[in-house]
């Protein structure tokens, strides 16, 4: 098992060797790990969220197959842009996060309950769940430490 463990972290290193971020950030103990495929996406999507030039940015998000964009703080993150849905996000700052029924975050929060979500998850659209969930979201900043 130690082997394998070993292996995998090697695979990591090397296909984030020249980003900002170690394997030892994507592969955190006791946190899901991101399956082996996604980590260059990850890695892409936390960066483009750390050196986002924008005062309050807290997430990357990866519109249909090519469409990059961040979002701020208050900011209205819809789950669709012009009919691409939000395929992949990278949080890079905790938030806490209201999801609202309408694309434009009106509507008030459905359901009414705050979701804390922590630095560094990351969350990726099957079978397009997203819609379930609502049209748009709005996310504030909070007090949780991301993992180790």
């Amino acid at each position: 098992m130690k082997l394998l463990s070993t292996l995998i972290i090697f695979a990591a290193s090397m296909l984030v060797a020249a980003q900002d971020i170690t394997p030892a950030d994507v592969l955190l103990p006791g946190f899901p790990t991101i399956p082996l495929k996604l980590i260059p996406e990850y890695v892409k999507l936390y960066n483009i969220c750390q050196d986002s030039n924008i005062n309050g940015t807290y997430v990357a998000v990866r519109y249909g197959d090519n469409d990059y964009t961040t979002f701020k703080y208050n900011q209205c993150y819809p789950y669709a842009i012009d009919g691409n849905e939000a395929e992949m996000a990278v949080f890079c700052k905790s938030v806490t996060c209201y999801s609202n029924p309408n694309p434009d975050c009106t509507g008030g929060a459905v359901p009414p309950v705050p979701v804390p979500l922590v630095a560094k998850l990351f969350l990726v659209n099957v079978a397009d769940f997203v819609q379930l969930l609502g049209q748009g979201a709005t996310c504030q900043q909070n007090g949780i430490p991301p993992p180790l």
